[in-house]
């Protein structure tokens, strides 16, 4: 437990002064450190801290039952986190009687409501975090004139927002993300104060056109992802100077991306995410996508777009994801796109179902940042290139789906950090001793190859033939780690897609978090999501 004391807390009460407690140190902050297997309930006896100004009890996984009313006599406190915590029941009543309070954390319990009469008389709150708890029904109706930022993701809210939103006029960040909300988004337009906007994962009723937020030019993160909504791709976005994260995938937008010409300034703009896939976005991608200088990630997958790959990709010099699959994109035959070289920082690469074909090129061993590369689903041909064991920080490496042949290079021993390695439907021989033998006692979790006879899809073979009835079955590769064995030309083993787009989130600050391969589940986990709302937002 931390505990800070003030020799100076502010005006004294004449019983205070009776105390003599201006002549000692008064307690001012407490801070229970977290994970620190604190069990039982929130201690009630911390009221007779009547000048405590920061309360922080967050992470405790064995604190649990309500928050005390008693909390609600502090009249001096500032700010309250009990972020991360088993807290159910509701936000007391008696909180009204927290005038000075700035910041109140509640995220990551179970809580099921909060008194909105009491939140309402916070008059000095500027961030109030609801999410990741288990209240329902409408939004509340805050009519708070301070509050900077709100989120109240991960409940079950319904309804459509409320006419009340639009008098918070110094609200600047709104997490709405991840509930059951409907209906339209007309009462934000006007709210040009707004520069953090989360809204994804609801069922908005409502369709993008030119106008949509186009007052909002201190916009910095607009999220409006998996949300239904029609229309198309607004061009002044590109035209929006703060503009960090724009995530607008698995929506049904039309249309073509022409307008990020007529828009774009290469000295000005500050987007780094730009997710568009899972939609129904057509025509070719712009020359003057090279304009989006300070991109680090781009997905357009999952659309209809055609023509030639633009070689002007090969100018994002800071580019570390790259998704472009599944398109009806045309490619110079034997030729596999070149611009790909410039790419340094790539982390992540997804050229999966693009029609490539000719040969994987050596300099792929150049890309050593690479932890994902995905290359499934083209008419790649010729042997894998030896410097692909160069490729060391690999975790996902899908090659499934080609023409490939010959033998599994030597250098795959190198791959010490697999997880997932596809190679079936392909042409390999010999075996896979170089892959198997880099994991020792540890197995793949997904390691697929054509280790099957043409009789069957079975477990992994122990040896080149299956014998049977005096024939002998000759199977293409021998795999003694594969966690599935197919037969060669069957299109039914393996038939899962293997997408493991980027769903960002504002709580881990849309890094990769993990890669959920959707019917494969999970595979690795990345980075930690941001542990408090201080942290993610930058208040006291």
């Amino acid at each position: 437990i931390g505990i800070w004391c003030d020799k100076n807390p502010g005006p004294l009460t004449e019983r205070d002064r009776d105390d003599k407690l201006w002549e000692s140190a008064i307690v001012t902050d407490v801070h229970f450190l977290p994970n620190n297997r604190a069990v039982g309930t929130l201690p009630r006896e911390l009221r007779h801290l009547r000048y405590l100004k920061t309360l922080r009890i967050y992470q405790q996984q064995f604190i649990s039952g309500e928050i005390p009313s008693d909390y609600g006599y502090l009249k001096n406190l500032q700010v309250l986190d009990l972020d991360a915590n088993q807290l159910q029941g509701q936000v007391p009543s008696s909180f009204k009687l927290l005038k000075n309070v700035a910041l109140m954390n509640f995220r990551r319990n179970r809580l099921t409501g909060v008194s909105t009469e009491a939140i309402n008389q916070m008059d000095k709150l500027q961030a109030l975090a609801l999410d990741s708890n288990m209240i329902e029904g409408k939004l509340p109706q805050f009519n708070l004139p301070n509050l900077k930022a709100m989120t109240v993701s991960d409940n079950s809210f319904t309804g459509e927002i409320p006419k009340s939103m639009a008098g918070l006029s110094s609200l600047e960040m709104l997490a709405l993300d991840h509930n059951s909300l409907t209906g339209r988004l007309d009462i934000l337009q006007n709210m040009t104060h707004l520069t953090h906007v989360y809204l994804d994962n609801n069922i908005w009723d409502h369709e993008i056109d030119d106008l949509f937020f186009a007052g909002h030019e201190n916009i910095t993160h607009l999220d409006i992802s998996n949300c239904s909504i029609r229309g198309i791709v607004p061009g002044h976005f590109f035209n929006f100077s703060k503009l960090e994260i724009l995530d607008l995938s698995r929506n049904l937008l039309e249309g073509d991306l022409s307008e990020l010409s007529n828009n774009t300034n290469d000295a000005t703009t500050k987007l780094q995410y730009l997710s568009l896939h899972s939609n129904n976005i057509t025509g070719s991608i712009p020359d003057d996508i090279s304009k989006l200088t300070k991109l680090e990630h781009l997905d357009l997958s999952v659309n209809k777009m055609d023509g030639h790959i633009t070689e002007e990709l090969g100018k994002l010099r800071g580019l570390e994801y790259l998704f472009l699959g599944n398109n009806d994109f045309s490619v110079s035959v034997g030729k596999f796109p070149s611009w790909v070289r410039n790419l340094t920082k790539l982390e992540e690469l997804s050229l999966k179902n693009n029609n490539l074909n000719g040969e994987i090129p050596e300099w792929i061993g150049e890309l050593t940042s690479l932890r994902l590369l995905d290359l499934g689903g083209n008419f790649l041909n010729g042997e894998l290139p030896e410097s692909m064991g160069n490729l060391t920080k690999l975790w996902i490496l899908i090659l499934n789906s080609n023409n490939l042949q010959g033998s599994i290079p030597s250098s795959f021993r190198q791959l010490r950090d697999l997880e997932t390695l596809l190679i079936d439907d392909n042409s390999f021989k010999g075996d896979t001793a170089p892959v198997c033998e880099s994991r020792g006692v540890d197995r793949i979790t997904h390691f697929v190859s054509d280790c099957a006879s043409n009789s069957s899809t079975s477990a992994p073979a122990a040896s080149p033939f299956f014998g049977g009835w005096g024939d002998s079955l000759l199977v293409e590769i021998e795999c003694e780690c594969c966690t599935l064995c197919c037969a060669d030309k069957d299109t039914t083993c393996n038939d899962d897609e293997w997408i493991a787009h980027h769903e960002g989130a504002w709580q881990s600050g849309y890094e990769r978090v993990y890669w959920d391969f959707e019917e494969n589940g999970i595979v690795s986990e990345m980075t930690d999501a941001y542990d408090t709302l201080a942290q993610a937002w930058g208040l006291p």
